[in-house]
């Protein structure tokens, strides 16, 4: 998620309901950026030195709100079957400072500068005037990198989930008989169920980011959502 740290999804049934990651550390050449954004009138002094990668590394780790909210999601996953998600989250403390922004930016230039393909983002948050026009362009931008990050993990996941499903078929079709056949339909569907499961947390992720957006800029065009959802780079993290 994208402003959230996440603890793994709880799984329970339904009826037991009532009884119921190290982040990378990132590396900043500030020198070598445009990434310091003037600082007019009065200011509080910054949370983190720009040029200190320590000091970065210190900030990113002190993010979290000590609160933490649990969420709880009731899904179906066939006919008669329902399951519920419990998920913990921590907010970003940082996010929506002018702080967070200036870091944000000097983040995302440097990653840039790895990988040119990520500018693609910037390049669409800035077809919509609010947003480019917005102090927090950078905040938005970098959120995006989690989104997409989050959602290419997520896929291949269901990919690697796919191949040995398949494998795991084709090696019981050759033992066939009223066992097997019972197994392979029970492996099916929770094949099915993974899958659907996966689609969910992406489309959570989609609507959290596309949300953040609404908050930053106002009223985010859909289609350029969609295109920013569409971005393809190799990660850095």
């Amino acid at each position: 998620m994208v402003f959230y740290f996440i603890k793994p999804r709880m799984i329970v049934p339904e009826q037991q309901v009532s009884e119921i990651s190290k982040d990378s550390g990132y590396i900043t050449h500030a020198k070598k950026f445009d990434a310091l954004q003037s600082r007019t009138g009065t200011h509080k002094p910054l949370g983190f030195d720009p040029q200190s990668s320590d000091s970065m590394d210190k900030y990113w780790n002190d993010r979290y709100e000590t609160n933490v909210t649990t969420v709880t999601n009731i899904v179906k996953t066939g006919t008669n079957s329902t399951r519920v998600q419990i998920t913990s989250v921590r907010k970003n403390k940082h996010f929506g400072t002018d702080d967070w922004e200036l870091f944000s930016k000097i983040q995302f230039q440097n990653d840039c500068a790895l990988e040119p393909g990520q500018s693609q983002i910037l390049d669409i948050l800035r077809e919509y005037p609010p947003a480019r026009d917005s102090s927090r362009l950078f905040t938005g931008a970098y959120a995006a990198k989690f989104v997409l990050y989050n959602i290419c993990n997520e896929v291949n996941r269901s990919i690697d989930a796919e191949i040995r499903f398949e494998s795991r078929v084709k090696t019981r079709l050759n033992k066939v008989n009223d066992f097997t056949e019972t197994r392979i339909q029970r492996d099916y569907e929770r094949h099915q169920e993974q899958c659907l499961r996966s689609w969910q947390s992406i489309n959570e992720d989609k609507e959290q980011y596309w949300a953040v957006l609404k908050e930053l800029y106002g009223d985010f065009p859909k289609d350029l959502f969609q295109r920013l959802m569409a971005v393809e780079y190799q990660q850095t993290f």
